[in-house]
């Protein structure tokens, strides 16, 4: 209790009481908006932090599903890659190539994919800038599964020794249930007819890689298997 001099009156006493209570009433105010304020600054930077990370895991789902577009031009491309049976530079290797930590094959990981070309998202046959940033850029390349090139008079079992092979696509199933999605790999590789009974399969790799907005990458792959022989 605060004792006032006697020779103040009553009024002067109350006046001095009230000030002092103005005063603190004021000072606690101060701390509440600056306890309100921080709040706020909070709840935007973490509305604004939620915002990026939500976008960036669209733009980072929209570089995967860009992928398939990838392994459709490999699945495309590899039927006549595999018919020369010769290296190309930034597409195809015709031997198994050693992989980084990551599983990406060292060739083309080691210069960042700087040999191999860019195409869009949409299909489109012409190579587009692998510098733009703004857009979805794909890329991919091949390795067939072989330590040593194989020949095409090699038995299955000396295909097998040099290669990641299957068997011919004929014993690929039982009839009445996968037989025919088995057979049908080889008709959309041009042909019509099924292929001979001891026609073994090799698996070639495919390697995707693609570039997005706000530095989004995937790299997806995958493998086909095509008759050989």
């Amino acid at each position: 209790m605060t004792l006032f001099p006697s020779s103040y009156s009553t009024a002067e006493v109350r006046a001095r009481a009230n000030r002092a209570q103005r005063g603190v009433i004021v000072f606690i105010a101060l701390i509440a908006v600056l306890v309100l304020s921080l709040a706020a600054v909070a709840l935007l930077r973490s509305t604004d932090t939620a915002g990026v990370i939500s976008g960036n895991v669209a733009f980072k789902s929209a570089t995967t599903s860009a992928a398939d577009t990838g392994a459709e031009r490999a699945f495309n491309a590899l039927p006549t890659l595999a018919t020369a049976d010769a290296d190309v530079t930034g597409k195809y290797f015709r031997l198994m190539q050693a992989v980084d930590a990551n599983g990406i094959p060292t060739a083309v990981a080691s210069n960042n994919w700087a040999d191999v070309p860019c195409y869009d998202a949409t299909g489109g046959a012409t190579a587009i800038s692998c510098s733009d940033e703004s857009s979805y850029r794909v890329q991919y390349v091949i390795d067939r599964l072989c330590t040593t090139a194989p020949a095409t008079t090699d038995p299955l079992t000396l295909l097998t020794s040099k290669c990641v092979a299957g068997q011919p696509f004929s014993s690929g199933g039982s009839a009445g249930d996968d037989l025919n999605s088995h057979a049908q790999t080889t008709n959309v590789f041009g042909s019509l007819t099924p292929p001979p009974p001891t026609r073994p399969t090799i698996h070639y790799r495919v390697t995707v890689r693609v570039q997005g907005p706000r530095n989004a990458l995937s790299i997806v792959q995958t493998t086909i298997e095509l008759p050989f022989g």
